[in-house]
C-alpha cells in the first residue's frame, strides 16, 4: 500500500515541528530529514497542518478515481456532511452539481450514514452491556487505539464510521455493482479505506482540496451550476454529525442520561489526556466521543482558511434550509428501509512496542551531545522532543539523531572557532545564524504552546458569550423604554468587549495557510495607509515616504501582511499620543536579496527590559482594558510563515524603529 503520508525530502529543513506535533511518535529523522514511520503514522494529519516548508505530502487519490470514472461501472460519489463549510460562497446544491459534472453518477449524502451510526451508538447504551465506550467514528482515533492502547480496543464502540455505514448500504442494497468514492476533509480516511476490518467497501477517498484539483483540471466552474439535491436515502440529524459533539446531537437518546454520562473532547492534546485517563480507570463518564479535530468542520483537508465559528455557522444555516417536517418524516422512513445493514465492525491489537533504554543507556546518549549532569538538560525544545531526555530515548529507539541537539552544535562550533582562528569570520557569521535560529525555534514553540492555549480558553467563552449577547439584545427589544434598558446596555457593551478581546485570541491561535501573489509592496503600504490615516488619530501625525523605486516585487499573502502594517503604524501613531512624524523606508538588501520595510517613530521609545518581551503573547504597555497584547505576537508568526524576519530597534526618549525583511 501507498504510504498514506509522506516526506518530500528536497523540500525538508530540519525544523523539527512535525516531530512536536505527532501523537503517535510517527516521525523517525535520518540524515536530518524528518521521514514518516508508515507502520506507526495514524495519518491524523497534524504533521501537514504545521510543515512550515509543505514538505509532507499525502496519497493522490485523483488519478484512481479519474480512472473509475473512466470504466465501465457507475460511480457513485458519498459526500461528507461538513462539504458545506468547505466551499465558501457556493451553494451546496452546487457542489453536489460539479460533482456530477466530473461523471458521478449519483451524489449520496454520508450524514444517512451517520443518522444509521447514531442509531447503532443508541443500541449499544440501551442494552448497557458496556460499562464505558469509546466512540469510533474517527479512524485516527481508531488507528491510535490499535496501536498504542490495544486493550483499550475493548471499550472502543465496535460501530463502523459514517463513511462505511453508507458505503455498505450502496454495497448491500442500494447499487450493490457501483463504485464508491468517498469525499471528505479527513486524510485518516485513505488509511480506513484500506483496514482490513473495513475493507473493500469504498474504492477510493478524495480530499475537499483533491476535489478542487480535478474540477479545475476538467474546467468545471462551480459558481456557473444549477443547485442540485442528494440522490438516494435522506438524511436527518445526521447533519450536524461534523459538529463538536455532533455524534451526541444526532442521537434520539434521553438527552438527560446522555449529558449526565457524556464526555466531548477533542483536539491531540486533550485526546492524549482522556484516553490516559480512560486507560488508568479515572474517567466516570460512560459515554466518550473523542475526536483529533475540533470536529470534522476542522479536519486538515478543508479547502478553505476560515475559523471554525464561520465553518460552523454555514452547517448550521444549511441544516436550517433542509429541516420541515416532510424531509424528517421521508428520512425516518428511509432509515426503517435500511436498518437492517449491519453498522458492527471489530478492530486489530496492533501494539506497536519499542525497546525501552536503561537508565544507564540514556546517559550514555546524553553523554555525547556534553550533557553530564542535569543542569547540562536544557530542555529547550528545539530538536522537536520536550526534554533531552525523552530525546535521548527517541536516539536509542532509532527515531532521533544525536546531531539535533542546537545548543550543542552551537557549543561544538564555537570550540572550533577557538581552535582555527578567533578572527575566522565565516565561522563567527555561522554561530551567528545558528544563535539566532535557536532564538527563532524558541520564540516559535512559545507561541505555538500559547497559541493551543489560548484556542482552547477563546473555544470555552465563545458559546456563553454568544448566549450573553443573544438574549441581551432580545431583553433590550422587549425593555426599550424601560429603566433597566441602560443596565443592559453597559451588560452588552462589555460583552462585546470580552467577545473582541476572544476574537483577538482566535486570530493569534489560528494557523491560516498563505495565499502568496506577487505583490507590489509599495502599493500595499499605500493601501495599508489609506485604511487609517482618515483615523482622528493620524490627524497630526506626518508620514514621510523614503520608498527606493527599485525595490523588488515579493510573493506574499497580502491580507496577512496588511495586518502586519496596520498593527505597527496603530502602535507608532499611539506611542506618539497621535503628534509626531513616521517615516517609511524601503529597499532592496545588498546581501541577501530580500526586501525591508522600516517604520520609525519619533515617539518615547522603549527600554531594553520592554523591547526583551515586545513579541510576547500577551504582553502589552497600554493601559487594562485599551489592548490585549497579541498585535505584535500575531505580526511576528506572520512574517515567519512568509520565511522572513521583523525586528525592532529603540532607545528611550528618541524613539522606535521596526524593520520587516521579506524574501522576494
Amino acid at each position: 500500500m501507498e504510504p498514506i503520508v509522506s516526506t518530500i525530502e528536497t523540500k525538508c529543513k530540519r525544523c523539527y515541528s512535525c516531530i512536536r506535533q505527532c501523537p503517535a511518535n510517527a516521525i523517525r529523522v535520518v540524515n536530518g530529514q524528518a521521514k514518516v514511520i508508515e507502520e506507526r503514522c495514524i495519518a491524523c494529519g497534524n504533521c501537514i497542518k504545521v510543515c512550515p516548508q509543505h514538505a509532507k505530502q499525502i496519497r493522490d487519490g485523483t488519478r484512481h478515481s479519474f480512472e473509475l470514472l473512466a470504466g465501465d461501472h457507475s460511480v457513485i460519489a458519498v459526500l461528507a456532511p461538513s462539504f458545506p463549510a468547505a466551499f465558501a460562497n457556493v451553494q451546496p446544491g452546487q457542489v453536489i452539481s460539479a460533482i456530477k459534472k466530473l461523471g458521478f453518477s449519483q451524489v449520496l449524502d454520508v450524514a444517512f450514514g451517520a443518522d444509521l451510526v447514531a442509531a447503532a451508538y443508541n443500541r449499544i447504551l440501551e442494552s448497557e452491556v458496556m460499562p464505558i465506550i469509546v466512540t469510533s467514528p474517527c479512524p485516527a482515533i481508531v488507528n491510535f487505539v490499535e496501536k498504542y492502547y490495544p486493550h483499550l480496543c475493548l471499550v472502543l464502540a465496535p460501530v463502523v464510521s459514517p463513511m462505511i455505514a453508507i458505503g455498505r448500504v450502496i454495497q448491500e442494497k442500494y447499487q450493490p455493482d457501483a463504485k464508491i468514492i468517498f469525499i471528505g476533509p479527513c486524510i485518516a480516511k485513505k488509511k480506513e479505506m484500506f483496514d482490513e476490518n473495513v475493507a473493500g467497501i469504498i474504492d477510493e477517498v478524495l480530499t475537499f482540496n483533491e476535489l478542487e484539483v480535478m474540477l479545475e483540471q476538467k474546467g468545471i466552474d462551480i459558481c456557473s451550476l444549477s443547485p442540485q439535491e442528494f440522490d438516494g436515502p435522506m438524511s436527518d440529524m445526521g447533519q450536524v454529525f461534523p459538529i463538536s459533539g455532533g455524534l451526541i446531537k444526532c442521537s434520539d437518546s434521553d438527552d438527560d442520561i446522555l449529558n449526565s454520562d457524556v464526555l466531548v473532547s477533542e483536539g491531540r492534546e486533550r485526546v492524549l489526556e482522556v484516553l490516559k485517563k480512560v486507560d488508568a480507570g479515572d474517567i466516570e463518564a460512560r459515554f466518550v466521543d473523542i475526536l483529533f479535530c475540533r470536529g470534522c468542520i476542522k479536519g486538515p483537508m478543508l479547502a478553505n482558511d476560515e475559523s471554525v465559528f464561520v465553518r460552523r455557522d454555514r452547517i448550521v444555516k444549511y441544516i436550517k434550509s433542509q429541516q420541515d417536517a416532510e424531509r424528517r418524516e421521508r428520512a425516518q422512513l428511509d432509515r426503517q428501509k435500511y436498518q437492517d445493514v449491519s453498522m458492527r465492525r471489530r478492530f486489530t491489537m496492533e501494539e506497536l512496542t519499542v525497546r525501552q533504554p536503561t537508565e544507564e543507556e540514556i546517559r550514555d546518549i546524553l553523554r555525547r551531545t556534553d550533557k553530564l549532569t542535569p543542569e547540562d538538560e536544557l530542555n529547550c525544545g528545539a530538536c522537536g522532543y520536550p526534554t533531552c531526555r525523552e530525546k535521548a530515548i527517541a536516539v536509542y529507539q532509532g527515531f532521533a539523531e544525536a546531531e539535533m541537539c542546537l545548543p550543542f552544535m552551537l557549543e561544538k562550533l564555537e570550540k572550533m572557532q577557538d581552535k582555527l582562528s578567533t578572527s575566522n569570520k565565516k565561522l563567527r557569521d555561522s554561530i551567528k545564524s545558528l544563535r539566532q535560529a535557536q532564538q527563532q525555534l524558541v520564540q516559535s514553540e512559545k507561541l505555538a504552546s500559547v497559541g493551543r492555549l489560548a484556542a482552547g480558553v477563546a473555544h470555552e467563552l465563545n458559546n456563553p458569550l454568544g448566549g450573553i449577547l443573544l438574549f441581551t439584545s432580545i431583553l433590550l427589544k422587549k425593555l426599550e423604554n424601560s429603566p433597566n434598558s441602560e443596565a443592559l446596555q453597559k451588560v452588552a457593551k462589555e460583552a462585546e468587549r470580552c467577545r473582541s478581546i476572544v476574537q483577538g485570541l482566535l486570530d493569534f491561535s489560528r494557523q491560516s495557510n498563505l495565499e502568496r501573489r506577487e505583490t507590489d509592496i509599495h502599493h500595499l503600504l499605500e493601501s495599508t495607509l489609506t485604511l487609517i490615516t482618515q483615523q482622528a488619530l493620524f490627524q497630526n501625525v506626518r508620514i514621510q515616504r523614503l520608498l527606493s523605486p527599485d525595490t523588488r516585487h515579493v510573493f506574499v499573502d497580502r491580507v496577512q501582511l496588511q495586518q502586519v502594517f496596520l498593527n505597527i503604524f496603530l502602535n507608532a501613531a499611539e506611542a506618539m499620543n497621535g503628534h509626531g512624524q513616521i517615516v517609511l523606508k524601503s529597499g532592496n538588501c545588498a546581501k541577501n536579496g530580500r526586501v525591508y520595510i522600516s517604520v520609525e517613530d519619533d515617539g518615547p521609545g522603549m527600554s531594553k527590559a520592554m523591547l526583551n518581551h515586545i513579541f510576547d503573547p500577551f504582553y502589552t504597555t497600554k493601559p487594562v482594558g485599551q489592548g490585549t497584547g497579541l498585535g505584535l505576537a500575531i505580526a511576528y508568526g506572520i512574517i515567519e510563515k512568509h520565511q522572513g524576519e521583523i525586528k525592532v530597534e529603540s532607545q528611550v526618549g528618541k524613539g522606535t524603529t521596526f524593520t520587516v525583511y521579506l524574501p522576494t
